[in-house]
């Protein structure tokens, strides 16, 4: 199978919700509303030695609500909901096999182009829980377990085979204190079902930092492993995100970063810049 399918396959790895919250659950009542906008291309992709090989371009632009919410002390309600716009570039080597085709056949070779894969419709829905489950030393720990959905339209470009999907994992957060500024770190370890190639190991870590009373620092490493049970023998991504966090208000923050994959199996080189907008309630 060429590459340019493997990467419309495993798209998902990068349009999957970025992970704004850890272990820590909202109060009763309270809770968090984070609206972001995305804007990724790829150009290159990771072929099955790891190594960059030139591909098919694409862009893709996506909006993001992502929301939690406090049902008890101990329960948060977690769900999200995106749109998206995808454009690919054509496979040029399809329009050349055409051509050939035509030549041999003794018609006349017509140069038409095969419009690449595009999409422009809703994305993924998901809703789950979070329960804290206490602390382990200095940790805090929670698990969390929530139903992922799509249409069969926009399951092409995200990583789900079936309609609905399910994630469940385990999360350990905890806080620290370095030369006098507040930081936190926080560990997901995760399996999500239903993947284009299969099951999905994943492992998300954050380690967040503030220079300043108002600006958050974060750093991000969000990593995914599917073995053969698809199309490919093995897929895998793993993507840096660096961002800042500003708050305006106690209710109302601003976050602008950066996004690039860093390594990959079977999987696109994407990279991209986003901006947010949180509302803490």
């Amino acid at each position: 199978m060429r590459l340019w399918a493997l990467i419309i396959v495993v798209i998902a790895f990068f349009v999957a919700p970025v992970a704004h919250a850890g272990a820590w659950l909202w109060p009763e009542h309270h809770g968090v509303a984070i609206l972001t906008t995305t804007f990724a291309d790829a150009r290159k992709a990771y072929d099955s030695n790891g190594r960059l090989v030139a591909t098919p371009p694409y862009k893709r632009f996506e909006t993001q609500l992502y929301i939690e919410h406090g049902v008890t002390d101990d329960l948060t309600f977690v769900g999200e909901g995106s749109a998206m716009d995808f454009s690919g570039a054509a496979d040029a080597t399809n329009d050349l096999a055409r051509s050939i085709a035509q030549a041999k056949a003794g018609l006349p070779i017509d140069g038409a182009s095969t419009p690449g894969p595009h999409y422009r419709g809703l994305g993924l829905g998901a809703a789950g829980l979070r329960l804290g489950l206490g602390t382990l030393g200095e940790y805090v720990v929670s698990a969390q377990a929530s139903a992922r959905a799509a249409s069969s339209q926009a399951r092409r470009f995200l990583n789900m085979r079936e309609t609905v999907t399910g994630d469940a994992r385990l999360l350990l957060g905890r806080s620290f204190l370095f030369w006098g500024m507040s930081g936190f770190l926080d560990t997901q370890i995760g399996y999500r079902s239903g993947g284009q190639n299969g099951s999905e190991a994943r492992l998300d870590l954050t380690a967040g930092l503030r220079p300043y009373a108002q600006v958050l620092m974060l750093a991000q490493s969000f990593s995914a492993i599917a073995p053969r049970g698809g199309v490919a023998p093995l897929m895998a991504a793993q993507r840096f995100q660096l961002s800042a966090v500003y708050d305006v208000n106690s209710s109302l923050s601003l976050q602008i970063g950066g996004v690039v994959a860093i390594l990959g199996v079977n999987s696109p080189a994407e990279r991209g810049v986003f901006s947010a907008l949180w509302w803490r309630y």
